[in-house]
């Protein structure tokens, strides 16, 4: 029998603190876990205020290393847990990849990774929450030409999900073929939820004050004063910003930015910021000391069919390791802000089995 997911999750567990990701969350993380075959790279979507224990699931799928190809071969037996709409979307995925798989894909020379996101509302719900997924480009030429870059994402859109609505999918990507060719259109999301589906956008941007640029030229019905202010004690150690925005023909006002870290600052920045987090209230001490504790990186030993592997790899059979390293690290943290609400932040544990690209 093929190892899940959640063999993986067990990897993790003796370095996850209760305080961050609590007992119940961890279960239902498992549960979604078993029903997934063995990816390389995830991370857990932790809320750091006191009270508020929720946590989400993300999880990627890496062509690089095979693994669009093991999830469109991936088998799975369809349980009581799993509601229709659950099923629909994996079956959607799964779909995706055994198109991505064929060799003479238009979209593999450009296509970066997919991610299915699962939101865990109430991890005691009788479903598993269905995901929601979206996808990224690889860095490459067509990040200078918006118009271009536009193009490309409504084929992928139309691909992925082909129930999207023709009107919502010209009106984004119209928006996305306007946008300066200085910020980057980062990954792009599908989130269909309530019976209502948003199409979600990321931008890469440099500065803050450029932040507040897009949001203008956007026309974003928030207050720009006000989220300045409340952004302030957060932005000043920031290699650059990620912000994502909801579209469902307009752009929603709760927005989430987030603040990456200089790589090799990135304990140290994560210590300065989680600190002003508690002094606000937005974190707790505990949720603090967990969040300091993940970055590093252990080994474990694992059959040769538990991870995909790149071609050149599966070509030789026998050069596949045994040992391998995983990785642990929070290069980002994540301010929501939702205009007459209290800001809501988040941190992205993350987890990655280091592969280099195929060549």
């Amino acid at each position: 029998m093929k190892p899940t997911l959640a063999s993986y999750i067990d990897f993790l567990t003796p370095f996850i603190s209760p305080d961050l990701i609590s007992e119940p969350y961890l279960n239902r993380i498992r549960t979604i876990a078993e029903r997934l075959p063995v990816l390389s790279l995830g991370s857990f979507e932790c809320w750091l205020a006191e009270n508020e224990p929720r946590v989400d699931f993300n999880i990627s799928i890496n062509p690089r290393i095979n693994e669009h190809r093991t999830m469109s071969e991936w088998g799975h037996t369809n349980e009581l847990s799993e509601s229709e709409a659950y099923q629909a979307m994996r079956g959607q995925i799964r779909s995706f990849c055994t198109i991505w798989s064929q060799e003479d894909f238009f979209l593999n020379p450009l296509f970066g990774e997919l991610w299915e996101v699962y939101d865990i509302t109430n991890p005691n719900e009788p479903f598993l929450p269905v995901p929601w997924i979206y996808f990224s480009f690889l860095t490459n030429a067509l990040d200078s030409d918006p118009t271009i870059k536009a193009e490309v994402v409504a084929k992928t859109l139309t691909l992925i999900d082909n129930d999207l609505s023709v009107e919502l999918k010209q009106k984004f990507c119209r928006i996305l073929s306007k946008m300066p060719a200085t910020i980057r259109i980062g990954p792009i999301g599908i989130n269909k939820r309530n019976n209502k589906t948003s199409l979600r956008l990321f931008l890469e941007i440099k500065t803050f004050e450029e932040v507040v640029s897009i949001l203008k030229k956007l026309k974003w019905k928030g207050d720009v004063e006000k989220l300045t202010e409340e952004m302030s004690g957060f932005i000043n150690d920031c290699q650059f910003f990620g912000l994502a925005l909801d579209f469902d023909g307009k752009f929603q006002t709760k927005i989430g930015i987030d603040c990456h870290f200089y790589q090799e600052r990135a304990q140290e920045t994560l210590e300065a910021m989680t600190l002003t987090l508690c002094q606000k209230r937005l974190c707790s001490e505990a949720k603090r000391e967990a969040v300091l504790q993940w970055n590093g990186s252990f080994e474990v030993d694992t059959p040769p069919d538990f991870w995909s592997w790149h071609n050149r790899i599966l070509a030789q059979p026998t050069s596949i390791p045994s040992r391998v390293r995983i990785k642990r690290k929070i290069d980002f943290i994540k301010i929501v802000y939702e205009p007459t609400k209290p800001l809501t932040v988040k941190v992205y544990p993350l987890f990655t089995r280091p592969v280099m690209r195929d060549s």
